[in-house]
C-alpha cells in the first residue's frame, strides 16, 4: 500500500509524535510499504526519501508550524494514497480530507482540552467548551480515530467525538532500553553511587508538571537525603527550574542534563533507580514506556495514560494527590531496595507488551481493513470539500486562535516561503472548494 503519515512537525524535532511517526515509517517500509511523509517547513539535509515538505508559519517554540495549504506538489501525491494516517487535529486531519482520495485515520496524541490551560490564560470551563466543539467537528474528518489508551479514548468520547474510536497502545522499540550500548553509571554524571536517582525525560515545559516536580522532590529529600534527580530534556522552563532549585535548596541534587541526542537516552536511564514525572497531561507516554524497558519502577500521578500503563504496586507507585503523594511515593520506593529490585523485574516484562512491532502490525490490520471497506465513501463530509459548521464554530474561533500565538520572534524568523513559491503561487491559482 501507499501510506501517507501527515503530521504538523517532523524530524529534526524530537517528540513523542515524531518518534512514532518515523517508527511507523521504519516498520512498514520493512513490510514492503511505500510511506510517505506529509509534512511543513523548510527542506532539511537529513530528510529521508519521500518526505514531502510544504511551507508554514513557525507557532511557538517547539518546531510547529501552520500552514492553510499544501504545495501543488503534496496535493497531488497525497491523491494517490490507498490510506492516510493524521497525526495532529488542527494541522493534518483537515488537509489530508481535502487533498487525500482515500481512508483516513486519526490518532490523538494530546490533551488539548489541558494544553489550553498550560499554555494560555483561558480557564478550564471555557476551553473546555472549545473543545467540545472543536473535537467533534475535526475528527469527523477521519474515518477513524485511534486512541493511545482506553482512558483517554472515554474522555474523547465524552467531549462528543462521533466517529468510531479504536485503541492502539503507542508502540516503543524496545532492545535499546534492554541493552544500552554504553551504559551511564552515577559516578559519571558526578553522584554518589549509594544516591537514589530519579529520572525525568521530556520536554521542559509548562504541561509538565515540572515546577510541582521539584517541589515534591525537596520535600522527599528532606526526609531521604540521598536522593537525586535528573532531567532529561529541554526547554523553555530550564532556567526557571534551574532558579526554583536553587530557591528550595536542592540544586546540587538536581542535574539538568540539557538536550541530548535520543539515542543516548537509554545510557542516560541505566545509570537512574526510578523514573518520575508529575505530567497529567499524557495520553500513552512513550518515555513511562522506554523506562520501564529500563527496568525503571514509575512514580507518578493516578491519570489518563498514566493509569493504562502503569500497574499500581507492581511496576510502579501512582498517587491520586500531586501535592504531597507524589513526595510520599518517592520516599516509600528509595527506602524499598527489595520493592524496588521486584518492580524493576515487573517493568521490563510489562514494556514487551508495547514493542512497536506490535502496534504496527495491529495498525495495518487497521489500514487493509479500511482499505477493503472504504469508509470514506459513504462519508457525510465528502472528500476534496472543506466543510465548516461556521454556526458553531465561529463564537469559538478567537479564543482557539490564543492556542497557536507565536512567540515574539520576527516574523521574518517564523516564516518559511521561497520566493520560488511565492511567484509560482501568483501565477496559479490553487484550487479550493468549500
Amino acid at each position: 500500500m501507499r501510506i501517507g503519515m501527515v503530521t504538523a512537525v517532523y524530524k529534526p524535532v524530537i517528540n513523542g509524535v515524531t518518534r512514532m511517526v518515523s517508527l511507523y515509517r521504519q516498520h512498514l517500509e520493512a513490510a514492503g510499504h511505500e510511506v510517505y511523509i506529509f509534512t511543513l517547513g523548510e527542506p532539511h539535509p537529513e530528510d529521508e526519501e519521500r518526505v514531502i515538505r510544504s511551507p508554514g508559519y513557525m507557532v511557538g517554540d517547539y518546531g510547529y508550524l501552520l500552514t492553510i495549504r499544501y504545495t501543488r506538489e503534496a496535493q497531488r501525491l497525497m491523491e494517490q494514497m490507498d490510506v492516510i494516517h493524521s497525526h495532529h487535529l488542527f494541522m493534518s486531519v483537515e488537509l489530508a480530507h481535502r487533498y487525500g482520495r482515500c481512508p483516513i485515520v486519526y490518532t490523538n496524541h494530546t490533551r488539548y482540552d489541558l494544553y489550553a490551560g498550560a499554555y494560555t490564560s483561558i480557564p478550564r470551563s471555557a476551553s473546555d467548551a472549545i473543545m467540545r466543539q472543536v473535537w467533534p467537528e475535526f475528527t469527523d474528518y477521519a474515518d477513524v480515530v485511534v486512541a493511545p489508551s482506553a482512558s483517554v479514548g472515554c474522555i474523547m468520547k465524552e467531549f462528543g467525538v462521533r466517529r468510531p474510536i479504536e485503541v492502539i497502545e503507542n508502540g516503543v522499540e524496545l532492545r535499546p532500553f534492554l541493552q544500552p550500548s554504553h551504559p551511564l553509571c552515577k559516578a559519571k554524571l558526578g553522584m554518589p553511587e549509594t544516591a537514589v536517582l530519579f529520572t525525568y525525560v521530556g520536554r521542559l515545559s509548562p504541561e509538565k508538571n515540572l515546577d510541582v516536580l521539584l517541589q515534591q522532590f525537596a520535600i522527599a529529600r528532606d526526609i531521604a537525603p540521598d536522593l537525586r534527580l535528573m532531567l532529561v530534556g529541554k526547554g523553555v522552563m530550564q532556567e526557571s527550574l534551574e532558579t526554583q532549585a536553587q530557591e528550595l535548596g536542592i540544586s546540587d541534587a538536581v542535574h539538568f542534563t540539557g538536550a541530548i541526542p535520543f539515542e543516548d537516552v537509554p545510557n542516560y536511564m541505566a545509570a537512574a533507580d526510578l523514573f518520575v514525572t508529575a505530567s497529567v497531561t499524557e495520553v500513552h507516554p512513550l518515555t513511562v514506556i522506554e523506562a520501564m524497558a529500563a527496568g525503571l519502577p514509575i512514580v507518578a500521578v493516578s491519570s489518563p495514560g498514566i493509569v493504562d500503563t502503569v500497574a499500581p504496586g507492581e511496576t510502579g507507585l501512582l498517587t491520586t494527590h500531586l501535592e504531597g503523594g507524589l513526595a510520599a511515593a518517592m520516599v516509600g520506593l528509595a527506602l524499598n531496595p527489595e520493592q524496588r529490585r521486584i518492580m524493576s523485574g515487573n517493568a521490563v516484562e510489562a514494556s514487551r507488551h508495547y514493542a512497536i512491532e506490535n502496534t504496527v502490525a495491529r495498525t495495518l490490520a487497521l489500514y487493509e481493513k479500511l482499505h477493503r471497506e472504504r469508509p470514506d465513501l459513504q462519508r457525510d463530509k465528502p472528500h476534496g470539500l472543506r466543510w465548516y459548521n461556521r454556526g458553531k464554530l465561529q463564537p469559538v474561533a478567537n479564543k482557539l486562535g490564543r492556542w497557536l500565538r507565536p512567540s515574539n520572534k520576527p516574523a521574518s524568523s517564523r516564516r518559511w516561503i521561497p520566493d520560488s513559491l511565492i511567484r509560482r503561487q501568483n501565477n496559479q491559482q490553487d484550487q479550493w472548494h468549500g
